[in-house]
């Protein structure tokens, strides 16, 4: 690997073949992120592929009458477009910027043409879409079999794996949209992770207190997918 490639911390490009990254480095077009950005629109041709260097961007379902829900996170081990591996330049969910950073954009048409190019770089970025696919499919199976504020759990120990330091600034309402929950929901579940001394919650912002307590209110739903993006990937959690 040469110390170019080593200077990016997107773990898809420090990790792919140094040929591949050769061929993709001309393409790359540094850029920053704010929040609310939606970089993925539904059943929109998907203009770029981002590779997060940092921040974290959300996947939205939107459901009937007006419920939306977050069925996926992206941060510096991915890249949002993981659908272009599979010929496919769109879709039908929304993705936007949760937690504002930087991130390496590509035009989508010249990554697909790239990945027809070379295999290898496409089998590479084929094994994100894989352990994306598994976290969604967690994440509907944590939904729809434990309470809220195990999932609560579990969607801050996803966020904290991929953001630096210990603080977050999410809003209740960004959080009820997360969860599929309405607002006092989320403040409930705040309330009662604050009160086993496992986070500190004051307006806008969530500290982290005590991420092995996390683990344990988790109750079995953080940990099995994470394995699996260590397996395939290569990604240590924090």
């Amino acid at each position: 690997m040469s110390s170019r490639q080593a200077s990016f911390r997107n773990l898809m490009i420090a990790s792919m073949a140094e040929a591949d990254f050769a061929t993709l480095e001309p393409l790359l077009e540094r850029v920053h992120l704010p929040l609310g950005e939606e970089v993925e629109k539904p059943s929109r041709p998907l203009e770029y592929a981002y590779f997060l260097e940092s921040g974290l961007a959300s996947t939205i379902a939107s459901m009937s009458r007006g419920r939306d829900i977050e069925v996926g996170v992206i941060g510096w081990e991915g890249f949002v477009g993981s659908s272009l591996v599979l010929w496919d330049d769109e879709g039908p969910f929304r993705t936007y910027i949760q937690i504002p950073g930087e991130a390496f954009r590509v035009p989508s048409a010249a990554l697909m043409e790239l990945m027809d190019h070379r295999p290898q770089l496409r089998r590479h970025l084929a094994r994100f879409t894989r352990v994306l696919g598994l976290q969604v499919v967690s994440t509907a199976w944590t939904n729809g079999h434990t309470v809220l504020e195990n999932r609560l759990a579990r969607w801050l120990l996803m966020v904290h794996d991929r953001i630096d330091g210990q603080k977050l600034t999410l809003t209740h309402e960004f959080l009820s949209i997360m969860l599929g929950v309405r607002r006092p929901g989320v403040t409930v579940a705040l309330h009662l992770l604050e009160g086993k001394g496992l986070i500190r919650s004051h307006r806008s912002e969530i500290t982290i207190i005590d991420r092995e307590g996390l683990k344990r209110q988790a109750d079995g739903s953080y940990g099995r997918t994470e394995a699996e993006y260590e397996r395939l990937l290569g990604w240590r959690r924090r």
